[in-house]
């Protein structure tokens, strides 16, 4: 009996009571926390977003939070990674098929748009609380600056573009357009969309030459 209650406790579960794996359970565990961390900083902010709060709204044991992450601010890094790398993915199959830089410029920019739209909690998060949440989060966010400025430096390359840019344009550029996606934001984030033609007209038009007025408003769609 003793043998065949060792030989039983040894083979592994079969069927759907079967624990998952290790690797997958902790995965779901994370995205749990992550996927709360986002719904909390929307509704409370980086400040009113505590730990306890976290895995509450998780379902998981502070335990479990403390296997994944040292502390709140990595926890709320973390979340920014993913909103930012996901979100990244969906505009470069947006913006892969159009044949010139401005293009697929404005193709890119029209899809975050639609995305932040489609989820103002994860849009909050990458854009209004990524500058509060503490120096490792703020500097998470400068980082997607940059990015967004390498991005507009690809500008400089059209035959349009005037030689005498300063240096730090798109430096400037990523910026503002970041200011004020925030400032919409903030005032509830109602019709973001509208802010398209405006974005475009920031964006591009420094790179567009003595046409700028008439090449925006083509790219805009209304010209």
């Amino acid at each position: 009996m003793q043998y065949l209650s060792q030989r039983l406790a040894s083979e592994p579960v079969s069927g759907r009571d079967a624990e998952p794996p290790r690797s997958t359970s902790a995965t779901r565990q994370r995205e749990r926390l992550l996927d709360a961390t986002e719904r909390l900083i929307a509704e409370r902010g980086c400040a009113g977003t505590s730990i306890e709060a976290i895995v509450k709204a998780a379902g998981v044991s502070t335990i479990t939070f403390y296997e994944h992450f040292q502390g709140k601010e990595e926890c709320f890094v973390a979340a920014f990674d993913r909103a930012v790398e996901q979100g990244a993915g969906a505009l470069r199959v947006a913006a892969a098929e159009p044949p010139t830089w401005p293009e697929r410029f404005c193709t890119g920019l029209r899809a975050l748009l639609e995305a932040i739209e489609a989820d103002p909690s994860r849009a909050r998060l990458c854009l209004v609380e990524a500058q509060t949440g503490g120096p490792a989060l703020s500097a998470r966010f400068d980082l997607v600056l940059d990015r967004v400025a390498r991005e507009l430096r690809e500008g400089r390359a059209l035959d349009t573009a005037p030689a005498t840019l300063p240096p730090t344009l798109e430096e400037a550029t990523a910026g503002g357009l970041a200011w004020l996606l925030r400032e919409r934001l903030e005032r509830g984030g109602e019709d973001v969309g509208a802010l398209y033609p405006k974005l475009v007209d920031i964006a591009l038009a420094p790179y567009l030459g003595d046409g700028a007025e008439r090449s925006a408003a083509a790219l805009r769609g209304d010209g």
